[in-house]
């Protein structure tokens, strides 16, 4: 995925958390880094154009019954490649072998 569609998806949610009351906890996994879960809980910097979001291998989105509409929404608005589990969203940054989110 191009930083374009990143950024999108940083701003899409930076601006539900500036003016609902939602939270979106997100994590990320880089390229050639070891992943550990830490959930973020603020949009601020994800879409920030310095990040290279060319090294980001997916984003995880929790899912809560709360956000979990909202979530969609935007991922189906901003149309990326992923899947949804039932507590969770992923957005792959290179992953062919998955279809959009719908």
């Amino acid at each position: 995925m191009n930083n374009t569609k990143w950024n999108e998806i940083g701003h899409k949610f930076w601006d539900i958390e500036c003016s609902e009351d939602i939270l979106v906890e997100w994590d990320v996994k880089f390229i050639n880094y070891d992943y550990i879960e830490n959930y973020e809980c603020t949009w601020s910097h994800f879409g920030s154009d310095m990040v290279d979001h060319k090294q980001i291998e997916w984003l995880k989105i929790r899912l809560t019954p709360e956000n979990r509409k909202k979530v969609i929404e935007v991922l189906k608005d901003v149309h990326v490649p992923g899947e949804l589990t039932k507590d969770a969203a992923f957005v792959y940054g290179y992953r062919t072998d998955v279809d959009y989110i719908k």
